[in-house]
């Protein structure tokens, strides 16, 4: 049980990983409110609240002659309990990673295979897959002729280089099937938007309990930070720079140092 009563993305930093990773087991406003300690607010306070509906902000309007029974009702009838839409594998239209060639025509070019869908709760997570696996489809290749409905009789003058080549041409329109691969996802995971592969390993190392590039020279980056009010650190290409530079004359070249 964690001491924060209240938690928002605002203090979301707060959160370590492993707070985070418990927080996205969990699917349900009450599991939720158990595992933060927060005290979940009665149903009759929901009546004077407001809610969306179609796009436009309404009232519950309450009234002394509606009993208890009747506004239970309309709530139960307008409010759903939302559940959060984790983190898991769910079935989805993926496009065919088929050939391109001329009049040539593949079925079907889409299926429906499991793919990661859903959120993961923290700016910095984002839902990906941990366990894949690959799908192997045939579909159908069908070649088109423009010459297929002509008439392919021809003259006994005809060589047979000709001959041969038109019956080539015809095996070519024989339909077939073509082997295509897609990767189905088996398991996901929350994890760090933010990759160390992102990272230029030459200036950063990649901290994975924060999701995030750190430059290398903590120290350029605090003396920099000590000069705000001029000065700007660029975390990409951990470099200080000034905030506003200015143009020189000739023969004259502007300093990041002292942004002169």
């Amino acid at each position: 049980m964690y001491d924060t009563v209240v938690c928002t993305y605002v203090c979301l930093a707060q959160i370590n990983r492993d707070g985070l990773s418990r927080v996205n087991t969990v699917d349900n406003i009450a599991a939720f409110a158990e595992l933060f300690g927060i005290t979940l607010p009665s149903e009759d306070k929901v009546a004077n609240q407001k809610y969306t509906a179609g796009g436009e902000e309404q009232r519950v309007a309450t009234s002394t002659a509606l009993i208890l029974s009747d506004i239970d009702f309309f709530l139960s009838d307008v409010l759903e309990m939302a559940t959060m839409a984790t983190c898991k594998p769910e079935v989805r239209t993926v496009e065919l990673d088929l050939p391109k060639q001329a009049n040539t025509l593949f079925y079907p070019t889409c299926v429906r295979l499991e793919q990661c869908g859903g959120c993961c709760y923290g700016p910095l997570l984002t839902c990906r897959p941990k366990v894949t696996k690959v799908v192997r489809y045939k579909v159908l290749k069908t070649v088109v002729n423009r010459s297929s409905n002509i008439d392919t009789a021809r003259s006994r003058s005809d060589s047979r280089r000709q001959r041969r080549r038109r019956r080539r041409r015809r095996r070519e329109t024989v339909p077939s099937y073509h082997v295509v691969e897609a990767i189905k996802h088996v398991q996901c995971e929350c994890g760090c938007k933010v990759q160390e592969q992102d990272c230029n390993p030459t200036i950063h190392n990649y901290l994975q309990s924060e999701c995030a590039c750190v430059c290398k020279r903590r120290d350029e980056e605090a003396k920099c930070e000590q000069q705000s009010s001029i000065k700007y650190w660029e975390k990409d290409s951990c470099a200080c720079y000034c905030r506003k530079p200015v143009e020189c004359g000739t023969g004259e070249f502007f300093s990041q140092d002292s942004c002169k």
